[in-house]
């Protein structure tokens, strides 16, 4: 799985756990799962997306020739370094 960030400036707590195609957002201690496993190829339409967090973390999500890519929130306090402030994308085996 690809997983490109989009950082936001937030106090909120939000991480993340992935097991295989499977992503599990915790936002300020409530967690919700996102399985991605019967995904086809092509984009998502993520605002069909439901979720028991206030916010959907899942920006985007698509399949490209058989490979999961997201793009999921990354909050970040008020003085990030370089890196939390323009993260790199991973890639999460």
């Amino acid at each position: 799985m690809l997983v490109r960030w989009s950082p936001q400036r937030s106090d909120r707590l939000l991480s993340y756990q992935f097991v295989g195609e499977t992503i599990t957002a915790t936002l300020d201690g409530q967690s919700d799962v996102f399985d991605f496993s019967g995904l086809p190829d092509g984009e998502l339409d993520v605002s069909a997306l439901e979720t028991t967090l206030d916010i959907c973390p899942i920006i985007s999500a698509r399949r490209v020739n058989g490979q999961l890519e997201v793009t999921l929130l990354k909050f970040h306090g008020p003085n990030p370094t370089p890196q939390e402030a323009f993260p790199e994308p991973e890639v999460i085996e």
